[in-house]
């Protein structure tokens, strides 16, 4: 079976409630990076595990530019990012395959360690915005991974240890998973209950019908917004289930959850936002 491109990060648009979305993620046991802010207008939190992590990225209201890619998104889960080799290389494939990518986007994002200033640096290739009708999918090569995955960082009180899928509500779950599966370079397979998953190592991307989706989430669900297809649940790692559980309860109505065999699952409805927390 052909393996896909690993996971970079999942993305979470908050638009003009970043700050807020950053402390309801603290709080519920996410260790976050210091906000960054991007040239293009776009501000940001990173929750970094092992080998890959998930952003908070908005939108700044201070008056200065704002990324027009995020404001034509609604909150909620916004972005699926693979991590290739080189960016290059990734656009040159993708092209040689017909894949409708736009050209290799360089940019740096600021930040200060320790007193010193540094600069966060990075090549994307990513898929015209109306590629897939979920939100956005794209390509990140790092040139400064040493600015991202530091250890103060990668220490999370409620056990979060890394990403391990993302669930893809979909009207045409077998159409959708081929052009998911083009886009990771990997393979769709359809498994006995009918679903369709494109494996990354440690991570995959499962594309099921909205009625298997309401059936599994219940009131937990994300609202499609009208849209045919959308992305429905994070599911991460997590290695302390209890700490996890005291989090959960503290945020009170901010939060709802439901225990499973495998985790528990938290929706965070002020921000359209699924989360499924898997023991490991």
């Amino acid at each position: 079976m052909t393996t896909a491109l690993p996971i970079d990060h999942i993305v979470v648009n908050t638009r003009f409630e970043t700050d807020r979305a950053a402390s309801l993620f603290a709080r519920l046991g996410f260790t976050l990076t210091p906000q960054g802010r991007h040239a293009m207008g776009s501000v940001n939190h990173l929750m970094v595990f092992g080998e890959d992590y998930l952003e908070l990225i908005g939108l700044p209201t201070d008056g200065g530019p704002l990324r027009q890619e995020l404001l034509g998104q609604p909150v909620g889960i916004d972005g699926l990012v693979y991590r290739p080799h080189s960016a290059d290389d990734v656009h040159a494939k993708a092209t040689a395959q017909g894949l409708p990518v736009q050209p290799v986007h360089a940019f740096t994002r600021p930040l200060e360690l320790e007193g010193r200033q540094h600069a966060a640096s990075f090549r994307t290739v990513r898929f015209p915005p109306d590629a897939f009708e979920a939100g956005r999918v794209y390509y990140c090569e790092h040139l400064t991974p040493e600015l991202v995955w530091r250890p103060e960082w990668q220490r999370h009180p409620n056990g979060a240890c890394g990403l391990r899928g993302l669930t893809v509500v979909s009207r045409n779950p077998s159409d959708d998973a081929q052009a998911y599966a083009r886009a990771a370079f990997g393979a769709a397979t359809r498994e006995a209950d009918g679903r369709w998953r494109i494996g990354s190592p440690s991570f995959a991307v499962e594309l099921i019908e909205p009625a298997t989706y309401a059936q599994r989430y219940g009131e937990l669900a994300c609202d499609a917004r009208g849209r045919g297809s959308f992305f429905g649940a994070i599911t991460l790692a997590t290695r302390a289930p209890d700490a996890l559980r005291e989090h959960v309860a503290r945020l009170g109505e901010e939060a709802k959850h439901r225990i499973h065999p495998d985790g528990l699952a938290v929706s965070l409805p002020g921000f359209n936002v699924l989360l499924d927390f898997r023991h490991e």
